[in-house]
């Protein structure tokens, strides 16, 4: 069992401008956030969960389906400490971001249960074009080309904990720079970035650098699951996601023959 941490702030205005923030985009009739708390919860592999959020007020019922409710206002990486923290040390913490509402808990258990396998510090899911494009026709995804082929990263790390801290200022260099190929070729090597851009990258070389940055050991996870890298970034994403949601919810109710 691990604990898993909800990363639901960001801008949710460049989507809908009524939207406090991204958490609370409302996607299929109910905050994106809480699609995503509603597969955490029904993970058998998921002990607690806390929401992050950069405002306690007015955020809904769904709330107290949350272990816990972070308030942190703070970056990417703060609000990843801030999460962490409202846990234990001594097992490993699924971070998530909470723009993934087509999350499925068997998505979140297939990676949880093949992180822990894997024994390494930090994991994170590599999902391959093909499996996006066939479970989610229509969106917009970016891609890039490894030596294994096309892939797009999942949205969720399982992280031991005991790392976190120690890599703030690291993390947040590197989230800084993800846009920026000279800034990040600055902040993790040259070679890597040419590789990157080349398409020649092997998995095991995305791990060994993980690994170095990190101070510990990374493994990168494929998996079928698309709906880990389904995040929701704009508004063709939201027509998207609504589709799949309510194919999944109409297949549901065929299942059990009510209309």
């Amino acid at each position: 069992m691990v604990d898993a941490v909800v990363l639901a702030g960001g801008d949710g205005a460049v989507i809908d401008p009524t939207s406090r923030f991204k958490g609370l985009l409302p996607i299929a009739g109910k905050p994106m956030v809480e699609w995503v708390l509603d597969a955490l919860n029904a993970a058998g592999t998921i002990e607690e969960v806390a929401v992050v959020v950069p405002s306690a007020e007015n955020l809904g019922s769904w709330v107290d389906r949350a272990g816990k409710i972070v308030v942190s206002d703070g970056s990417f990486i703060d609000n990843i400490v801030a999460g962490v923290s409202a846990f234990r040390v001594d097992r490993p913490v699924l971070l998530v971001t909470g723009d993934i509402p087509a999350l499925t808990p068997e998505a979140v258990d297939d990676f949880v249960r093949r992180s822990l396998e894997t024994g390494a510090s930090v994991t994170y899911p590599l999902i391959r074009e093909a499996d996006i494009v066939d479970a989610f026709p229509g969106s917009k995804r970016t891609f890039v080309r490894i030596a294994d082929g096309r892939v797009t990263g999942g949205n969720m790390m399982l992280v031991d904990p005991a790392l976190v801290e120690r890599n703030r200022e690291i993390g947040g260099r590197v989230f800084a720079t993800r846009k920026n190929p000279l800034a990040m070729a600055r902040v993790i090597g040259l070679r890597f970035v040419v590789r990157l851009a080349l398409g020649r990258l092997t998995t095991r070389e995305v791990e060994e650098k993980l690994g170095q940055l990190i101070g510990g050991t990374g493994a990168a996870v494929f998996t079928t699951h698309a709906s880990i890298g389904a995040d929701v970034d704009k508004p063709v994403d939201v027509i998207v996601a609504e589709q799949v949601l309510y194919e999944r919810a109409e297949g549901r109710n065929r299942g059990t023959g009510t209309e």
